[in-house]
């Protein structure tokens, strides 16, 4: 059973084969199962001598199990909320709906988080016209839920990392549980935030719309925007992008910046604030506009969106595109990509992708998300390129319902 195990590989053994010491911390993903015994096929996960490689395994498997719940999930949400927004934007925004929601002579301030702003938009929209928003509410909150389900803190590195550092605490030991931060699985938690910055950020231009389009003479409110938390948040995407190399939320990021510029800029009244945001839209409007032009493969679908933000900074249209049809075809790619036949690769900074066909490497081409070399020819993969076989077989079962 220790050969089996390969002990000897994580232990070090005296001459009576018995573990003395540990030969190297195991690495994430290094062992590919638990192995069973190899004459009565019984599972060696009860037997205590190999407990550290069994949990080990384990906790490999959970997190694989959230690499597949990650590009499971991201997709329909995605796409309904791409449904949701054009629907959205398609209505009329009538003068009688916004004379309703901000009818008497009521002060509005749109400032703080998200988590402030969207309740508050939330009751005055809903107290005569509940339809407007419910949908796209209900879909908020699956994506929340999606947030928490796949957020650094929750996933299972860092959750065995706690109780170790709870049971060390507790027993005032020395010792830690350490890995490569590097196995935190960041895709999940980025994709969830740039959807929401999308929704909000559609929902306040919405509102935003609502209260220009009251009659003139009947508009006695009196609005107050603010939106710098909403650009702090838009910044945080773009850190955790750059970070971890994601070309696709970095130019999102940039993106929803110069639309919250924008957006405010829309509602304030003092010279040198609406110089200030102007500015800065600018020089997020160039930072997304420099990304598709280094990046094309990896920001597909958004240059419209970029060129209407522009427009929405010009004034010769209140709200950019919130997607198009070139968007939806590269959302449609994702779910079928993550449900197809061909092997699976981590590209050098760690992002799976898939070879179709015959699953061999016959073209040199870019990770669909930081553009590093992928692919490669007569067979050979690009350097840096490692084969996935933790994923594939899991991967190879999943379905996604489009």
């Amino acid at each position: 059973m220790d050969g089996q195990m390969d002990l000897k590989k994580h232990y070090c053994l005296d001459d009576m084969g018995r573990p003395t010491a540990i030969a190297s911390s195991s690495e994430p993903f290094s062992i590919d199962d638990i192995r069973a015994c190899a004459t009565c096929r019984g599972s060696l996960r009860s037997l205590s001598r190999y407990g550290r490689l069994v949990r080990r395994a384990l906790l490999d498997e959970a997190t694989k199990k959230l690499i597949l719940y990650v590009n499971q999930q991201y997709v329909p949400l995605a796409q309904e909320l791409a449904f949701l927004l054009s629907g959205l934007q398609a209505r009329n925004r009538i003068a009688a709906v916004a004379a309703v929601v901000f009818q008497g002579d009521i002060k509005i301030r749109l400032e703080g988080p998200p988590s402030h702003q969207i309740p508050l938009m939330s009751r005055l929209v809903n107290k005569k016209f509940e339809s407007r928003w419910k949908d796209i509410l209900a879909l908020r909150y699956k994506i929340g839920q999606y947030q928490d389900r796949v957020k650094v803190e929750e996933q299972p590195f860092n959750q065995v990392r706690n109780m170790v550092e709870d049971a060390r605490r507790r027993k005032r030991t020395a010792g830690q549980f350490g890995f490569h931060e590097s196995v935190l699985q960041t895709k999940g938690q980025i994709q969830a935030a740039s959807l929401l910055l999308r929704l909000d950020t559609a929902l306040l231009a919405d509102f935003i719309s609502l209260k220009k389009n009251v009659p003139l003479g009947r508009d006695q409110s009196d609005l107050f925007v603010d939106l710098k938390e909403n650009r702090k948040e838009s910044q945080r995407l773009i850190d955790d992008s750059i970070a971890s190399h994601r070309v696709m939320q970095q130019t999102e990021g940039n993106m929803f910046l110069a639309q919250l510029y924008a957006l405010e800029l829309k509602a304030v009244k003092e010279p040198e604030k609406a110089a200030t945001l102007r500015d800065g839209a600018k020089a997020a409007l160039e930072e997304s506009d420099r990304l598709c032009n280094a990046y094309p493969s990896q920001t597909r679908g958004l240059a419209d969106e970029i060129e209407g933000t522009r427009s929405m900074l010009n004034g010769t249209t209140f709200y950019a595109p919130v997607t198009n049809e070139e968007r939806m075809a590269v959302l449609n790619a994702m779910a079928k990509e993550f449900r197809g036949t061909g092997h699976w690769y981590y590209c050098e900074n760690g992002h799976p992708f898939t070879i179709g066909e015959c699953g061999a490497a016959m073209q040199l081409s870019r990770c669909p998300e930081c553009g590093s070399k992928v692919g490669g020819q007569n067979h050979e993969v690009a350097m840096g390129v490692t084969h996935a076989s933790d994923l594939e077989e899991g991967l190879g079962l999943m379905r996604i319902d489009t």
